[in-house]
Order: structure tokens, then C-alpha cells, then sequence
């Protein structure tokens, strides 16, 4: 694929069919700005166009898998923000082949996001996920996606309450996600792609569509109203103090 964007926070690597983006954003916390936004957006884009690739899997750190959005992207112009994110998530989402998360360390905001967006995620029992965009004074893009994946009940209480959970805790509240023991999630996540990887590559594309259509065509049409309500809400006067608090 050309003119893709270059970041050094976002390495991809193939072993086989299996292509590994990882977020390497070191103290950052694997937060993401406009840069590694466009360089981990153009990953998937890439990784998909080898005819070679049959699952894609995405992982960061053994401390942060992502916790969202950098401050410098935070603070910025808040359409470019909504842009930005509203690429990536798409770029998730509309894979055609599928997706894993080795969610091992802590995902917050936008980076709970980013895994949800995947079709097979595994987390860590020890680790801390929180859908906090509340605690920021501002409603998310791609919301719908913790309820989706979460289930309605636990979905609805982690984005109005912005708490963080620790995976054995999603676990026991019937979160439809895998949890394990911290330092198994690398190698579940791995067999997971690994045995994707066995099937032909038409036939994963055609399961992905039988399988995701229904909770991707709801995210995607819900993100033209979570991206008016992020606009009026990060805007606002109460939620730049709290950004500018919390950065």
C-alpha cells in the first residue's frame, strides 16, 4: 500500500498468515496521537491488502495495551480528534479478515475501545480496563462498541460510571471477552490467531462478514451522532478543566 504513514510506535511484523501490529508507545503509555492514529490505521490497510494474511493480531505492552488518546490529540482541534479516531476505529472494524486482541495490559478510554473492535479479544485477570471517558467530561466515538461486546447491563455501568474493573472482575460479570491469567495472554491470543490462520482466506472473509455484520453496521451508524455529541461535549467548558487536569 503506498503512502502509508511511518511511526515507530506501531511495529508490524508476519509470521505466515499471521500479521502482529504492535503499539509501542513506551512511557506514553501507548497513547496514541495523530501519528501513530495514521500509522496503526494504515496497518490494517496493509496487512489486508497481502493476499497472504489471514488474521490479523493487535497487542501493545505487557503494562498498557493503549490507553487512549495522547494529550497533545486530547487537547487539539476537536475535529481533527473525531477524524482521527473515527479512521481507526473503521480501520478496525471493517477488516475483512479477522481480528485478535492480546489485551495484556491495562486498556482505558479509546484503547478499551480499540480492542473491543476486535473479533476475538483476550485480557489479562490482573489488569485494568475502564471505559473513562465520563471521567474526562466527555461521551465517546464508538461507544456503542463496550455495551456490544460487554453486554448491555455491564456495558451501560462502565461507561456511566467511568470505574475501572480488573479483568477477573469483567470476567465474573459475564463480559464477552476471554480473560486469563496475565501472563498467558500472549500465547491464548497467539493459538487463537494460530488456529484462525488454518482456514482458507476466502472462507475467513466470508465468516467475518456472517459474524460481525450485525454489531459493525450498529457501530458504524451510531458513530455520525457519537461523533456530534464527542464534538459538544469535549468542548465544553467542564470538560476542558478536567482534560487539562488529568494531562
Amino acid at each position: 500500500m503506498t503512502g502509508a504513514a511511518v511511526d515507530p510506535r506501531i511495529e508490524v511484523a508476519r509470521e505466515g498468515a499471521l500479521v502482529r501490529i504492535s503499539m509501542q508507545g513506551g512511557g506514553q503509555h501507548n497513547q496514541l496521537d495523530s501519528s501513530s492514529c495514521a500509522a496503526l490505521a494504515d496497518a490494517f490497510a496493509t496487512a489486508v491488502d497481502d493476499p497472504a494474511t489471514r488474521v490479523v493480531l493487535l497487542k501493545g505492552t505487557p503494562t498498557f495495551f493503549c490507553s487512549g488518546a495522547a494529550p497533545e490529540l486530547m487537547q487539539g482541534d476537536g475535529r481533527d480528534r473525531a477524524d482521527q479516531w473515527g479512521r481507526l476505529l473503521l480501520a478496525v472494524l471493517d477488516c475483512p479478515l479477522p481480528t485478535v486482541a492480546a489485551a495484556q495490559g491495562c486498556a482505558l478510554g479509546g484503547g478499551l475501545l480499540l480492542a473491543l473492535s476486535c473479533d476475538v479479544k483476550v485480557l489479562s485477570q490482573s489488569s485494568r480496563y475502564a471505559a473513562n471517558f465520563l471521567v474526562h467530561g466527555f461521551t465517546p466515538i464508538g461507544g456503542s462498541l463496550v455495551p456490544a461486546a460487554m453486554g448491555s447491563t455491564l456495558g451501560s455501568e462502565m461507561l456511566y460510571t467511568g470505574r475501572t474493573f480488573r479483568g477477573r472482575e469483567l470476567a465474573e460479570r459475564g463480559a464477552g471477552v476471554q480473560v486469563v491469567p496475565h501472563e498467558d495472554v500472549d500465547r491464548e491470543a497467539n493459538r487463537n490467531a494460530a488456529r484462525i490462520a488454518q482456514a482458507p482466506r476466502r472462507s475467513l472473509e466470508l465468516m467475518k462478514q456472517q459474524l460481525s455484520s450485525g454489531t459493525r453496521d450498529k457501530v458504524k451508524s451510531a458513530l455520525a451522532g457519537e461523533i456530534a455529541a464527542h464534538l459538544e461535549s469535549s468542548l465544553s467548558a467542564e470538560s476542558l478543566r478536567r482534560v487539562g487536569m488529568l494531562h
